[in-house]
């Protein structure tokens, strides 16, 4: 599904001596299909920019498209529960959101909600659970005795058991440790390529946002500061140390080489590790070349 920002602001606690704008005239769009990143310190917009994309918050002013879903000041579509069950959010700490006293149960209360048979949802949860890298061995116990990383994986099945085209990934590595952080964004860049999803990554890491993403927004007090490619936004450092942002590792590495050794490495979303690689191999030449 396509998303569309069309001059979209939005205050909060409008025509109130508490008024305050949130979003500014934020025009994008996001083609079907695509991994975007939006990029922005805290006060930049970008959860108010999130509960937009489900129909949470209507805009003060602009319009937003989902697909066929039109959003905008004068009302919410219609069909607002037809929307939520197509676009899946997996906010900050999704574990919190876990009640039930099953892990199965906790997963099938969303589709439950939707009104899909108990024999489809049964089918959904027996293709999202090696999904999420948990075992059906899991469904009979409660989400309460599993370890905190478990307990996230539930709450994401959860999510995924509508069977979302959009999802959108509210900092969802927020709290666990780096190798519980990489095997979480692999597992959603894998569900991304495997499932054709639409996915909104919301987050405040650049090396997430340069290893997964195809597209970056950077958000600054309510408004789109930049967008393009990994590519074209993190190799602009002064631009970026503007909004408070530092540019990845790896084109730190690069920029340090460069302006150390005078050789130029173009950048490639390389890893720091294949750089060094690519750095061995073009002092090599360099070498040969004297």
């Amino acid at each position: 599904m396509d998303i569309t920002f069309k001059d979209v602001s939005y205050i909060y606690q409008a025509n109130s001596p508490f008024a305050h704008s949130a979003l500014k005239d934020l025009s994008f769009h996001i083609p079907s299909g695509s991994f975007v990143a939006i990029v922005g310190h805290t006060g930049s917009g970008k959860s108010t920019l999130l509960q937009h994309l489900n129909g949470l918050l209507t805009p003060t002013k602009g319009e937003v498209r989902i697909g066929d879903f039109h959003i905008n000041s004068d009302k919410k579509p219609e069909n607002l529960k037809e929307l939520r069950s197509r676009v899946g959010v997996v906010f900050q700490y999704p574990e919190h959101q876990l009640f039930d006293e099953t892990v199965e149960k906790d997963i099938a209360f969303g589709p439950k909600n939707f009104g899909v048979s108990d024999t489809e949802i049964a089918e959904r949860i027996r293709d999202i659970i090696p999904a999420v890298g948990m075992d059906e061995s899991l469904l009979e116990r409660s989400p309460f005795d599993l370890s905190g990383g478990q307990m996230r994986r539930v709450a994401i099945a959860g999510v995924l058991a509508i069977k979302p085209e959009i999802l959108v990934l509210d900092e969802p590595t927020a709290g666990l440790d780096p190798r519980g952080q990489l095997e979480i964004m692999d597992m959603f860049y894998t569900l991304h390529q495997e499932r054709n999803l639409t996915t909104i990554l919301v987050t405040h890491s650049m090396e997430d946002a340069v290893k997964y993403a195809d597209h970056v927004i950077i958000m600054n007090k309510g408004t789109k500061y930049m967008e393009g490619s990994p590519e074209e936004v993190f190799t602009q450092r002064e631009a970026l140390h503007q909004v408070q942002l530092e540019v990845p590792e790896a084109i730190q590495f690069i920029t340090s080489f460069q302006e150390k050794f005078g050789l130029t490495i173009p950048f490639k979303r390389q890893t720091v590790e294949e750089l060094a690689v690519e750095i061995q191999q073009l002092l090599k030449g360099a070498e040969s070349d004297e």
